[in-house]
């Protein structure tokens, strides 16, 4: 495949698309990263839930273990503290379920966001690289085929305004089939695709 021109001016704006580009990848990854990371430090919150609610429920627990074990009235004072320790379980369970759903979202949104502006960053580059690597490499493999020369020179004189610049009789010198002349249109037709054009005749 041909991806750049022969020209130096078209070359140099290519190369400098696809760094633009290139580059933009990278920062789109960054942005879906720090999008990621914002949302992730909403987790947090989860964690400090299930953290607080962990040791609250430990802390019910064991003061519900010592008043159970008061004479006659233990397991009748223990008993709320027990609904209560179970209550702070749910609340620390919440907490997990929070931070897990939460990460999980951040993975997915800051995901979403590079890989939008990836495929937008690779449609731009499609749009304005694709057409000339398409074009340049049907036109070098055509030139590459047994009658590719002539091929060139019939396509460059059905489609190009430039063939006026070879003369005015150029079509008449086409038709007799003159060398010089077929290898000045195909190489027109090179250029004009962007490609290098063909050596001097053995």
């Amino acid at each position: 495949m041909v991806f750049y021109s022969a020209r130096p001016v078209q070359r140099v704006r290519q190369v400098v698309l696809d760094v633009v580009v290139l580059l933009g990848c990278v920062l789109a990854v960054v942005v879906g990263t720090t999008v990621s990371g914002a949302i992730s430090g909403i987790a947090a919150i989860g964690t400090r839930v299930n953290r607080d609610g962990s040791a609250f429920q430990e802390q019910l627990g064991k003061a519900a273990s010592a008043l159970g074990k008061v004479p006659f009235a233990g397991d009748a004072v223990s008993r709320p503290l027990r609904a209560a320790s179970e209550r702070a379980g749910a609340v620390a369970a919440a907490g997990t379920e929070q931070h897990d759903a939460t990460v999980r979202l951040a993975h997915l949104v800051g995901a979403g966001v590079a890989v939008v502006l990836v495929v937008a960053l690779l449609l731009v580059w499609l749009q304005f690289r694709g057409g000339f690597v398409r074009s340049a490499t049907a036109t070098a493999r055509l030139g590459r085929q047994p009658a590719g020369t002539e091929l060139l020179a019939v396509r460059a004189l059905t489609t190009r305004p430039e063939v006026t610049l070879l003369g005015a009789d150029v079509v008449d010198r086409w038709r007799r089939g003159d060398p010089a002349t077929v290898r000045a249109l195909a190489d027109l037709e090179r250029r004009a695709s962007g490609l290098r054009p063909s050596g001097p005749p053995d």
